[in-house]
């Protein structure tokens, strides 16, 4: 008898292990997938600068939009975007409000800009809104790039990012921001990050962004991180659950601890309950009839 309390009191005691690590994650997933997105700043102009939290993790964007015009990289057209294009700005340790200021200052006459421009800090600026055109793959580097060069700014939202040395790589806190940033994008636009993120070189020839050109498998990895974002706390709706989850789920239901109204979806701390209460009852019956079995020989 007294294997068969150990054993009970075993499972007991991970069944709870268990369901206080479904809690924290569950606390987790809801941090993680907190949005706050305000679908009017997107695609509206804001009357004064504002920051507002939104996407994944604690992705902040500042609105700091370019006065609407030409010379200033805005030309009012409107976007439909079918993907992201990554840029490096090209000048190692400047600021992402130096250079938004250097594209509301004309850019030496080119009248060129971005939608975007992610910090040595982190931290991202919205210049241009969504549905505008910017300003930054319009001009082809080679001839294998002329016809598409022609309709990049009308296919691509941009993205400018800092970097603090001349190799281009962007610093830890810079690569996450822009992996947050790009996940949020494509998570509201269904753009799918392997097909439709492109860096300023596979779209103009450009050696732009110039570290994750020189480095494919960087690049690869980058297009990864943003997939694994979208999707680290997507529980995946449509999956058949396992054989001995639907067992413990019927047994639920014959054993009137659940009215069974919520067989699918993400894993609750009820649905975690009667899971573990299932297997800690089927190992203590397990015990029960071990220790009955040596008895009777």
């Amino acid at each position: 008898m007294k294997k068969v309390e150990n054993e009970l009191a075993l499972a007991l005691i991970s069944g709870a292990g268990i369901l206080a690590v479904g809690a924290a994650a569950g606390v987790l997933a809801a941090a993680v997938t907190g949005y706050f997105i305000d679908y009017e700043l997107v695609g509206k102009e804001s009357k004064s600068p504002q920051s507002e939290r939104q996407g994944f993790g604690e992705l902040v964007i500042t609105n700091k939009l370019l006065t609407p015009g030409a010379s200033h990289g805005r030309t009012g057209q409107k976007l439909d975007a079918k993907g992201v294009v990554i840029h490096y700005v090209a000048n190692p340790g400047s600021t992402a409000i130096a250079n938004r200021n250097y594209f509301e200052n004309g850019s030496e006459g080119n009248g060129t800009s971005c939608h975007y421009i992610v910090g040595l800090q982190g931290e991202i600026l919205r210049l241009i809104p969504e549905n505008e055109r910017a300003m930054h793959a319009g001009k082809a580097y080679g001839v294998a790039w002329a016809t598409q060069a022609k309709t990049n700014n009308s296919t691509y939202l941009g993205i400018e990012v800092c970097h603090p040395d001349k190799t281009g790589k962007f610093s830890a806190v810079t690569y996450k921001a822009l992996v947050e940033l790009v996940a949020d994008i494509c998570e509201r636009n269904g753009f799918n990050p392997y097909q439709d993120i492109q860096r300023h070189y596979d779209v103009t020839g450009k050696l732009c962004p110039l570290y994750y050109v020189n480095n494919p498998s960087a690049w690869e990895k980058f297009k990864t991180d943003v997939y694994l974002t979208m999707n680290a706390s997507k529980p995946d709706l449509e999956a058949e659950p396992s054989d001995w989850a639907r067992t413990a789920w019927e047994w639920g239901i014959e054993n009137s601890v659940t009215d069974g109204a919520r067989p699918h979806g993400a894993a609750t701390r009820q649905v975690c309950s009667i899971s573990m209460t299932y297997q800690a009852t089927r190992t203590a019956n397990r015990a029960t009839q071990s220790t009955n079995s040596e008895i009777c020989r």
